[in-house]
């Protein structure tokens, strides 16, 4: 490895890229466990190995002792699911978080009594026995189901994969979280079937949402933060594309008690904001929680000016003191948000307060040493005369 990349490693970074390896032996198989060493042949880590990946290495631990003993994996499955055992409001909850975890391209998420898994990286894909076993042993699922998608399996080099790995999972899954509950699609539902991660931005609307406001709450899915602003006693607008994603989120109203003060429109918010603000129609609150906007660093121009477009349209439909909603999971894009809605604020001519700011739920916790897992970070704004 390069020095850099050396340097990085022994401060606990997660990754090593392509460009960044001096020398490895191209006939290794996809998802090997090596000895990473410096240029003095010095042992630096552990880590899976995969050539097909543009993240070649992804490191499992600095201790050459700890990798060769084979309960490393349990152990540390073991460790990941007791640190989520304070949440407690909730039995919907990430217990495991790829490199948050040490446990380099497993997620697993758990539902009531199922669990559903992702193998992201070619190594973990080689151990899933062991995962399934591990989390049998551990928390006895009635059911787990694997949701390794096309998406982040395609450069590792491996097929996507959607199958029932033990037991029997249900087409729906009906949780909990404080007062609301929410019926989950883990088959066919975007991420593993729900937004675990908004559960701060929920917390957030249920507080400080007043009875009758008007919420517009654009990219719904399947509505949970339109319904908990709904639950407060707002008159909420949701915006969703997908038709099966309203469906299910209208399931999801009823079952709160709150079908009656929520309008559903199935449309592409980019199109139906533009529309919006020609009308002059007002929101106290606009909430944006958009797609990624820009996946690879490379499409950055494209996501500034789709994140500029949709801040712009949004501000033009508040009133003063109004509020703005944006949560961007967008990781090239997260240290540019706050120029970025400068500038769309004096596009339109409003000036704007940052009334609070926070990050993905504590159960998927941000590891400073690697970047990538803060990936979620929302912000307040209100607007002012």
């Amino acid at each position: 490895m390069t020095s850099a990349a050396i340097k990085r490693v022994r401060n606990h970074d997660g990754w090593v890229f392509r460009d960044e390896i001096l020398r490895a032996d191209a006939s290794l198989p996809a998802g090997e466990l090596v000895d990473v060493t410096d240029h003095q042949e010095r042992f630096v880590a552990c880590a899976f190995y995969n050539a097909h990946s543009h993240i070649p290495l992804r490191i499992i631990s600095l201790d050459a002792d700890e990798a060769s003993d084979p309960t490393w994996l349990p152990h540390r499955i073991a460790q990941a699911i007791a640190q989520r055992a304070r949440l407690t409001h909730t039995n919907a909850k990430r217990l495991i978080f790829s490199e948050a975890d040490r446990l380099p391209g497993l997620i697993v998420d758990q539902y009531a009594d199922y669990l559903v898994v992702q193998f992201r990286s070619a190594g973990m894909d080689r151990l899933r026995e062991m995962v399934v076993e591990s989390l049998q042993n551990l928390l006895h699922p009635q059911g787990i189901l694997e949701r390794s998608d096309k998406e982040f399996r395609e450069e590792e080099g491996l097929p996507a994969s959607t199958r029932v790995l033990s037991g029997d999972v249900p087409q729906r899954i009906l949780i909990e979280e404080g007062s609301l509950r929410f019926l989950v699609d883990p088959h066919r539902g975007l991420k593993t079937g729900f937004y675990l991660d908004q559960r701060p931005t929920r917390t957030r609307l249920l507080a400080l949402v007043e009875p009758d406001q008007q919420v517009l709450d654009t990219f719904s899915y399947t509505g949970s933060l339109g319904i908990s602003a709904a639950k407060r006693g707002a008159r909420v607008v949701c915006v969703e594309q997908q038709e099966s994603f309203i469906e299910l989120a209208k399931e999801n109203a009823q079952l709160n008690g709150v079908a009656n003060r929520i309008e559903w429109i199935a449309g592409d918010a980019f199109y139906w904001l533009t529309a919006q603000a020609e009308s002059k129609t007002n929101f106290h609150w606009v909430v944006l929680d958009p797609p990624a906007l820009a996946k690879q660093k490379q499409q950055m121009v494209k996501g500034r000016q789709a994140l500029h477009h949709l801040v712009v349209h949004a501000l033009r439909l508040l009133p003063p003191d109004g509020s703005l909603l944006l949560s961007v999971c967008t990781y090239h894009l997260l240290n540019a948000v706050e120029e970025i809605v400068r500038i769309a604020s004096a596009d339109v001519g409003c000036r704007l307060s940052i009334r609070d700011q926070w990050l993905q739920a504590d159960d998927h916790p941000w590891i400073l040493h690697v970047p990538a897992t803060r990936y979620l970070t929302s912000w307040r704004f209100s607007t002012s005369a």
